[in-house]
C-alpha cells in the first residue's frame, strides 16, 4: 500500500477532511481526482525509458519517464497477467441508515492497485433522495395546477420502489505534501509552493450500471464448459469440437488430449486478443479495457425507496458481494489444481498386459452376411475361440426388437491375426451389434502373452487376469429375404 504522508490534504474516507462527495451517476469532483492520468498523477509508460548521459540537463519530464516505466511495466503485467478484482478487505454493509466499505486493496481493469485505508461511508437516505430527483415517480406526482382550483396532494399511500445498483472500487489521486518551489517571476498565477506526493487511493461510487466483466479466452472457457456457445459463434463452436473430441478419447489418454486442445485454443485465443481502446486516450498503451470500463464491482445494492412528496424513506436494503470477482495468490491456484487433477485424470490406470485388440477398420463380410472377419493386434491361442466368444445381436427398424444371431463356429488364421466368425444364417436386422469377449468364463486368449483379449484398439488397457470386451455396432444394406427383414 501507498504510505500517506502529513500535508494539508487528508486521506478519502469517513472522518477525513476530504471525504468524496456523495457519488451518483454523474458523479461530482472531489479532492481526489479519478481517471488514468488526471492532475499530476505519475506518468505510466512501459515501453519508454529514460537514458542519461553524464553532465545531461534533466528536466521535470525526465524524472516523469524515469518513474513512469517501472509504473507501467507494473500496471501492464497486472492488467493481462492477473486481470481485475479484490485482493483482500473491501468488504460492504449496511450499518443503520449508512452504507459502509471497509478497508482493503483491489487491482482495476488498468492493473492499478486500489487501496482504501479508511472506511467509506454514505448516507443510504441521502443517496436514495438524490437517486429520487434524478427518477421522479410518474403515478404519484401531484396534478398540473388548474387556475380557481385547490392543490390537490398526490395520491397516497406511495408504493414503493425497487432500486438496483452497484458499488464500485475506482482509481483516484490525491496531491499530498507541499514544498517550497520556484517560480517564473513573469507569471502574475505564480505559486511558491507546489505538492511534493502523489497519494494512490480509491474512490467509491455507487452506479446504476456495472461495468462489463472481462472475460478473455473464449475459445478456452468454452471447452472447459464455463462458457455458452452462441449462434454464428465461430470460435466457441470451434472450442466445443475440441471438447468432443477430447471427450471421445479413452480415460487413460484424456489428460494429453485436454492439454492439446488446451494449448491450440489458448493460442488462437491469445491472437485474436486486442487491446481496447477509446479515441483520445491518453493512458498506459496496450491495456486490456479503457478507463470507462476500469472499476472494480464490490457489491450489488438493492434498495427499496419511498417518496412521498419531499420526503424520501428507504426499506429493505439486500447487499451481495458475491458479484464481485476475487485475485487468487499463484500459490493457491497451483493446490487448487492438485486438489481437482484426480476427478479429471481419475486413479492411476494399470499398465496394459498386451493382449490382442480388435483392429475397428479391418472388419469385412463377406458369404452374403454370414461370415465376419476382422484382424486383431497379437496372436490368439486357437483353441480359446470357441463360439462363445464372440456374441451378434441384430435390432428391428420396425420396432420389433432384438433378435439373437447364432455363431456357429470361429476360425483363426494360421499366424492367429485373422478371425473369422460363421454364422449360421444372415443377422436378422440390419443394425447389428457385434461383442467379442476378453471378459467372462470363455474369452478369447493371447498366444505371446498369454493373457486375455483386451478390447478394441486404443481402449483402456487389460490385465493379466481380466481383459476387456470389444463392442462395435454396425449397419448392413437393406435386403429382401424370407424371414430376416422387415419386409
Amino acid at each position: 500500500m501507498t504510505a500517506l504522508g502529513t500535508g494539508s490534504t487528508s486521506p478519502c474516507g469517513c472522518g477525513g477532511a476530504s471525504a468524496p462527495d456523495l457519488p451518483t451517476d454523474d458523479p461530482r469532483g472531489t479532492a481526489c481526482d479519478p481517471g488514468p492520468c488526471a492532475g499530476d498523477e505519475v506518468g505510466a509508460n512501459p515501453f519508454l525509458a529514460l537514458r542519461v548521459a553524464f553532465g545531461m540537463l534533466l528536466g521535470e519530464d525526465d524524472f516523469r519517464v524515469l518513474m513512469g516505466n517501472p509504473r507501467g511495466k507494473q500496471m501492464l503485467h497486472n492488467a493481462w497477467l492477473h486481470g481485475p478484482g479484490v485482493v483482500w478487505g473491501l468488504g460492504v454493509r449496511r450499518e443503520g441508515g449508512e452504507l459502509r466499505v471497509v478497508p482493503g486493496l483491489a487491482v482495476d481493469g488498468l492493473g492499478r492497485e486500489l487501496s482504501l485505508e479508511t472506511s467509506w461511508c454514505v448516507s443510504l437516505t441521502e443517496w436514495a433522495a438524490a437517486w429520487a430527483a434524478r427518477h421522479p415517480d410518474p403515478g404519484h406526482a401531484p396534478p398540473d395546477p388548474v387556475p380557481g382550483v385547490p392543490a390537490q396532494p398526490p395520491p397516497c399511500p406511495p408504493a414503493a420502489r425497487t432500486v438496483e445498483a452497484w458499488v464500485l472500487a475506482e482509481f483516484a489521486t490525491c496531491p499530498d505534501r507541499p514544498v517550497p518551489a520556484l517560480a517564473d517571476p513573469c507569471d502574475v498565477t505564480r505559486r511558491h509552493d507546489d505538492f511534493s506526493r502523489i497519494v494512490e487511493t480509491a474512490r467509491i461510487t455507487i452506479r446504476s450500471k456495472a461495468p462489463a466483466p472481462w472475460r478473455p479466452y473464449h475459445r478456452v472457457r468454452v471447452l472447459l464448459g464455463l462458457d455458452e456457445v452462441l449462434p454464428g459463434d465461430r470460435a466457441g463452436e470451434e472450442a466445443r469440437r475440441a471438447a468432443a473430441e477430447v471427450a471421445r478419447v479413452p480415460e487413460a489418454r484424456r489428460a494429453p488430449a485436454l492439454l492439446e486442445a488446451f494449448r491450440r485454443l489458448a493460442a488462437l485465443d491469445a491472437t485474436a486478443q486486442a487491446p481496447e481502446r477509446a479515441e483520445g486516450d491518453a493512458c498506459v498503451p496496450g491495456a486490456p479495457v479503457t478507463e470507462d470500463h476500469a472499476a472494480v464491482v464490490l457489491a450489488r445494492l438493492t434498495v427499496e425507496v419511498t417518496q412521498y412528496e419531499e420526503c424520501v424513506r428507504i426499506g429493505a436494503v439486500t447487499l451481495d458481494a458475491g458479484v464481485r470477482t476475487a485475485i487468487l495468490p499463484t500459490t493457491t491456484v497451483q493446490e487448487l489444481l492438485c486438489a481437482l487433477a484426480p476427478g479429471l485424470i481419475g486413479a492411476p490406470a494399470a499398465p496394459d498386459a498386451g493382449g490382442p485388440r480388435l483392429v475397428p477398420d479391418s472388419l469385412t463380410w463377406s458369404r452374403e452376411h454370414t461370415v465376419l472377419s476382422f484382424d486383431v493386434t497379437a496372436p490368439l491361442t486357437p483353441g480359446s475361440a470357441e463360439p462363445e466368444g464372440v456374441e451378434i445381436s441384430s435390432l428391428s427398424d420396425a420396432g420389433r426388437g432384438w433378435a439373437d444371431d447364432e455363431v456357429a463356429g470361429i476360425r483363426i488364421s494360421t499366424d492367429g491375426h485373422r478371425v473369422k466368425v460363421d454364422l449360421d444364417q444372415r443377422p436378422a436386422y440390419e443394425t447389428v451389434r457385434i461383442r467379442v469377449r476378453g471378459t467372462g468364463s470363455k474369452p478369447l486368449y493371447g498366444k505371446d502373452p498369454a493373457v486375455p483379449f483386451a478390447g478394441v484398439v486404443g481402449g483402456p488397457p487389460g490385465t493379466a487376469d481380466e481383459g476387456n470386451d470389444a463392442i462395435i455396432t454396425v449397419r448392413l444394406p437393406r435386403v429382401s429375404a424370407t424371414g430376416r427383414s422387415e419386409e
